[in-house]
């Protein structure tokens, strides 16, 4: 079985806070607007005749403006740097601070037409207001207020403006602190929504972690497909259903994962009223059941694709009896061992001593083949529980395969060349070394006893899979094959056309692959058996998963 993904560790992004990426946009447009009111108020000092503006000293009045101008493009500049060289409370004051004062020395050269000038200042509180959203922003209010209210108190005194003048200012500083007071309460309700927004945000990640968690999870294949036909997502149990682990990635066309399911989906998008029969891979001789469901509208609609293995049931039902009978086989097995090491060492006595006549020695070889192969069946009956206790480690499977084929060849007697195997040196699996063992064992000697026993009668070929996480296994045999009929049984339990087989080995060596995290597949090729198990691949050696 393909290992389910890692699902990252889900970082919640921060709250957002007075000075965010708002923030520094305002900053930005405010000090923008800053620059763009100086260069205008040069324009006018430097174009326009200043005895029709009523401008009593238009070098004091250019002097002003130029030096405002330069004031707003440093301000400009400041406030694009990454790092603000000040606290906020302290930049958007000392920013104000600027503009009361230059627009005061303009407002003082400029005798009766600067009087409408602090009407300039009203963004610049109102960024104040919405950024601070704390009663400081009213301290900018009052100093802007106090600074031109006394500016225009003494220029009344010199006789330059009149009294109008001075309600004007007062009436602008009033609505400093209107502008103020709205920008606050707009402040904090956009921050309110902010924080909101953030908040709903990390509860929407934490859902779609929690949903990609239980899809992963899920004893149902799920496959999400788009209006193109193209599979944007898929868990770990597709590649165990459809067989094709280590093969599979996201990207993909549905054909290139399934031509039946293709031809369903499209079955499916053009009648959605229309039953689908369940269907039978032929890779991995599972039944499935097929739902399709409806996602989104519209061009951003897909499908989402379930498959539920009909045989799951059956087979969990399965693994439970025969977990149980390796329970209560282990409980009873030396109690049934010990008399069968009596009756062998008896029959070899009698052997040994040549008291039984010579038609009695054939009597005697039954008695010891059947207890053998009660001794087998008892051995293999308690491999059925071993299925948990894998201690996978990493090995190198050239090295592993060729000791393990010096051992095979020697105990079932099969002549030397009788097994070809090709493996690259540089393959390293994650496997328990006892299931590995065990799984290669039962499937060379099955494929011995059923070739022509030549030369080159059982090959075994090693590859890395297709997208490199993976190494495919292929074992082939010149026999007269399985026949069509027989293999969706071959991995059955006691499944056995063999006479005196127990049924056992296929199976066994299947629920070890499983256990493994890897995959045994008998495929529809000929004329022989051909086997192929896909095994994780490490990537270093010592690398323990």
């Amino acid at each position: 079985m393909q290992p389910a993904p890692a699902v990252p560790p889900f970082e919640p992004p921060p709250l957002t806070s007075p000075m965010g990426d708002s923030g520094r946009r305002i900053l930005w447009i405010v000090g923008l607007y800053r620059a763009v009111c100086a260069a205008s108020l040069l324009g006018v000092a430097l174009l326009l005749d200043p005895r029709t503006m009523n401008i009593v000293t238009p070098n004091a009045f250019i002097t002003g403006t130029g030096l405002y101008f330069v004031f707003g493009l440093s301000s400009f500049w400041w406030v694009q740097q990454d790092r603000l060289p000040l606290p906020l409370p302290t930049m958007l004051f000392s920013l104000l601070a600027g503009d009361v004062f230059f627009l005061s020395l303009v407002m003082y050269a400029g005798g009766s037409f600067g009087t409408p000038l602090p009407i300039l200042l009203f963004p610049q509180l109102a960024a104040a207001g919405w950024i601070l959203r704390t009663q400081t922003a009213f301290f900018h209010a009052a100093f802007s207020a106090i600074c031109l209210l006394g500016l225009d108190a003494y220029r009344t005194l010199q006789g330059a403006i009149g009294g109008v003048q001075v309600f004007q200012t007062g009436l602008i500083g009033f609505g400093y602190f209107a502008t103020v007071a709205i920008a606050v309460a707009l402040g904090r309700y956009t921050k309110q929504s902010e924080d909101l927004a953030a908040q709903r945000g990390i509860d929407v990640a934490n859902l779609e972690q929690v949903n990609r968690l239980i899809i992963q999870d899920m004893q149902d294949g799920v496959l999400v497909v788009d209006l193109n036909g193209v599979v944007r997502g898929h868990n770990a149990q597709v590649t165990r259903l459809l067989g094709g682990f280590g093969r599979m990635r996201g990207g993909m066309r549905l054909s290139e994962f399934s031509t039946t399911l293709h031809d369903y989906w499209r079955r499916w998008n053009e009648n959605f009223s229309e039953v689908l029969p369940p269907f039978r891979v032929e890779s991995t001789q599972r039944l499935l059941r097929v739902r399709l469901v409806r996602i989104g509208t519209g061009l951003n609609g897909g499908t989402l694709i379930y498959l539920e293995d009909l045989g799951r049931a059956q087979t969990e039902a399965q693994q439970m009896k025969l977990a149980a009978m390796g329970r209560l086989t282990a409980s009873i097995a030396h109690e049934v061992r010990n008399p069968l090491s009596a009756i062998n060492q008896a029959a070899q006595l009698l052997e040994e001593d040549g008291a039984v006549a010579p038609e009695g020695a054939r009597l005697l070889g039954m008695i010891r083949n059947n207890a053998k192969r009660i001794d087998r069946i008892v051995g293999e009956v308690l491999q059925l529980n071993r299925r948990d206790r894998q201690q996978p480690e990493t090995v190198r499977f050239a090295d592993f395969m060729n000791a393990l084929a010096d051992e095979v060849v020697q105990a079932e007697r099969i002549p030397p060349g009788g097994v070809i195997m090709q493996i690259p040196d540089d393959l390293l699996i994650i496997f328990d070394r006892g299931h590995l063992n065990q799984i290669f064992w039962n499937l060379i000697r099955n494929a011995w006893q059923h070739c022509q026993k030549r030369e080159g009668s059982i090959r075994l070929l090693a590859r890395a899979g297709y997208m490199g996480d993976a190494v495919i296994c292929e074992l082939t045999d010149d026999g007269p094959g399985i026949p069509a009929e027989l293999r969706p049984q071959i991995f059955e339990p006691f499944f056995t056309t063999r006479p005196g087989g127990t049924g056992l080995g296929l199976y066994i060596a299947r629920e070890l692959a499983d256990a493994n995290g890897a995959a045994l597949e008998l495929l529809p090729k000929g004329p022989g058996a051909h086997f192929r198990m896909t095994l994780k691949r490490a990537s270093a050696p010592g690398l323990t998963p």
